[in-house]
């Protein structure tokens, strides 16, 4: 049995019959109401306020931890410097295939001392399922999930990032992310929700450009990715691109420069 587990279970709303239910007498376990606000940010918030342990981890209801969690936790233990740890992940699909999450790379290039490589990590991970994070540094830097409609978790991740003094990684999949082969009700949510992404858009650029940090933009991915699937009216599209571009003084050739060399490396939205 340990003591120094505390689980808590948000529930967003869902359905009586698919209401969570949870038996283990080895940990505490709370669970609450999202006070039928619905969305994962306010949930995630309600859950930060009841907190009491050391760290803080963070799971969506069809994901699980592997089986390397308990050594983490052992290994984490009373530790009075590490503010961060990036943990790594891997994708499960509905036929039980697994992928590397992308966690793998950064942290492998963090480990082999690769240019930018702890920049990189930082900033280029923004969920929060793939960090452990220290409660007491949250509380003393008041970071919160955002409560909206898509990519509530952004800014949490990339405000820890961005005040943690020493980070640490683990190699072992710690994480085990749910992504059906036909792609998740989320990925789904976020298309229509385009205006909402656009405004996300510009705060993360907006910090990364308060910490240093300057990776190739994809505002013209998303331009583009829209206008392909119709996903809004072509002028409200470019209206909030060009918005973007200016408030933080990049130029649209620039732009379109940097969105050309990722397609000549291969990226693709």
């Amino acid at each position: 049995m340990r003591d120094d587990i505390q689980i808590i279970i948000v529930d967003d709303n869902s359905d009586e019959d698919k209401k969570p239910t949870v038996q283990r007498e080895d940990v505490e376990i709370i669970l609450l109401d999202a006070e039928n606000a619905k969305g994962a940010g306010r949930a995630r918030n309600i859950g930060l306020d009841r907190a009491k342990g050391e760290w803080l981890l963070f799971a969506d209801a069809d994901d699980f931890f592997s089986e390397n969690l308990n050594f983490i936790l052992d290994k984490y233990k009373n530790d009075e410097e590490k503010d961060l740890i990036i943990l790594n992940a891997y994708t499960i699909d509905e036929e039980n295939n697994t992928r590397p999450y992308k966690t793998e790379k950064l942290i492998r290039d963090y480990l082999e001392y690769k240019n930018k490589a702890e920049e990189n990590l930082r900033y280029n991970i923004w969920t929060p399922w793939t960090r452990m994070v220290k409660r007491n540094f949250v509380i003393s830097h008041n970071i919160y999930f955002d409560e909206i409609p898509a990519g509530n978790d952004v800014m949490f991740c990339l405000n820890c990032s961005k005040y943690a003094k020493i980070i640490d990684v683990e190699e072992k999949p710690v994480y085990y992310y749910f992504k059906p082969q036909n792609g998740s009700l989320s990925d789904k949510h976020r298309k229509t929700m385009l205006a909402s992404r656009f405004e996300l858009r510009e705060k993360v650029f907006k910090l990364k450009k308060e910490v240093g940090y300057k990776p190739l933009p994809s505002f013209m991915d998303i331009v583009l990715f829209s206008v392909k699937n119709s996903i809004a009216p072509l002028e409200n599209i470019l209206s909030l691109y060009f918005s973007v571009l200016k408030n933080n003084n990049v130029y649209v050739i620039t732009d379109i420069v940097r969105y050309v060399v990722l397609i000549l490396k291969g990226h693709r939205y």
